[in-house]
Parts: structure tokens; sequence; C-alpha cells
């Protein structure tokens, strides 16, 4: 009998058996219940929400930049910016803007003739000075006229009115050799012209007397021309420095004239 009683405890019970899992994945039909669960939490949840909005519950606000107020705003900021600045163009940085337009433009000198009796025609009275008052019995070591057809460039895209501060200082190899009066003129689309038949008073006979047989001798020579000028455009005008080097051709001999 011992034994048997041996026997039968050492005998395997259910509970010495591993047992199958019991989860969810186990049994499909608790796992459809579990969803079905979530859809009506989900859908209970949307309801709730809906009601809540029926029922004067705070809507979300818009983002900033899609209300109609935020454009009205940046509209009157962006008008007041741009007249801003328009206006310290106009009447600060204008008179910059001219005299930067100024020294980066040029002259170029197409013909010039050198007489010394006035001419007939087309004569110029600027700075006070008249050709006609200058008769042929005037001093010519003094006084001679120029006519000089000169085209202006790169004057800038504006439109604008030159008034130039007559005379003209005329320098040749930095000296002062005479002076001479310019006309007004007009520039547009970066281009212009100036046509001047002009006295010329010599300042210096006796480096004058040089400059002519250089002329008489060399292909072309260079005039700097220095003096100031007033420049009109969009309403607005500022004096600008001039200080332009021409060019000139030269081996001409002056006429007499009769």
């Amino acid at each position: 009998m011992p034994e048997a009683d041996d026997q039968s405890n050492n005998s395997p019970s259910a509970h010495d058996f591993p047992q199958p899992p019991t989860t969810a994945a186990a049994n499909p039909s608790t796992q459809q219940q579990h969803l079905h669960n979530n859809d009506s939490t989900n859908a209970a949840a949307a309801i709730d929400e809906s009601l809540m909005l029926e029922k004067g519950a705070p809507i979300p606000p818009r983002k900033f930049y899609r209300q109609k107020r935020y454009w009205i705003v940046c509209s009157i900021i962006t008008t007041i910016i741009v007249v801003v600045v328009v206006l310290l163009a106009l009447f600060v940085f204008y008179p910059m803007i001219a005299q930067f337009l100024m020294n980066q433009s040029g002259i170029e000198v197409g013909d010039a003739q050198i007489t010394f009796h006035p001419p007939k025609d087309n004569l110029q009275k600027r700075g006070g000075v008249d050709a006609t008052s200058i008769t042929p019995a005037a001093d010519l070591n003094s006084t001679f006229f120029m006519s000089m057809a000169s085209d202006l460039t790169n004057t800038g895209p504006f439109p604008a009115a030159l008034h130039f501060h007559n005379p003209i200082n005329v320098y040749y190899n930095d000296t002062l050799l005479g002076k001479m009066t310019l006309p007004d003129s007009n520039i547009a689309l970066g281009k212009g012209h100036i046509d001047a038949v002009t006295p010329f008073e010599i300042a210096n006979t006796t480096f004058f007397a040089l400059f002519a047989k250089e002329m008489l001798a060399v292909d072309e020579f260079k005039w700097r021309l220095k003096g100031k000028l007033d420049i009109t455009a969009l309403t607005r005008t500022a004096t600008v420095d001039l200080d332009k080097e021409i060019t000139i051709a030269g081996k001409f001999i002056p006429q007499r004239g009769s």
C-alpha cells in the first residue's frame, strides 16, 4: 500500500502541464468587441463635440494671417513705409542721387570750332556775358568764340533739366586756361545734347599761347570743366558739382571769320 500511495503522489496533475495563453488574439470575438467599444467611444466623443458647438462652446481661434483685419493693418503699414521712403528719396537723398548721376555721366564732344569774331546766330547769354557785346575790336588775346556740339551720356533713367552756373572754369594740364558758358539743357533716357556757342575768356594769355601751339600739333587734347549746375527732376532741384574731362580733336586752325 505504501507503494500505491507513492505512485499516486508522483503522477502528474493538470496543473503541471502548460496552459494555453488567454489573450485577446486567441479569442477573435473578444478583439471584435474591443474594436466595437473603441468605435462607440469615438462616435460618442464626436456627438459630444457637436453638442458643445450647438450649445455655444468656444470655437478654436483662426490663425492670425487668415484674418481680414491682419491684411488691412499690413496694407496701411506698407503704404506708410512707401510714402516715407519716397519722401526721404526726394528731400534727403535726392541731392546725393543727383551728384552720383552727374559723377558717372560723360560729355562727348563731337565737333568744336574756334573763331575770333562773334557768330551771327545762336548767340548765348549766360551769367551776364553776352556774345554780341564782344566786338571784333576786342582784345583777341583775351577773348575768342567757341562753337561746340556735345553729347551727354549715361545720365540716368529720369528726365531732368540742367542749368549751369556760368561761367564754367576750363583747365588744361591742371592749370586754369579760361572761362566759358554752357546753355541750359535737358536729359532723358540716359542721354542728352548740348549745343554751345560761347565766348571764351582767356585767364592766362601766356599759358594759352603754349596751349595753342600744342593744340595745333596733337591729334586731340583734354580739357577739364569745373563748376556747378542745377539738376531739376521729379519737381525737385539739387545743386551739384561739375567736374568733367572732355576730349577735343586737335590740329585745327582757328577761323578768323570776316
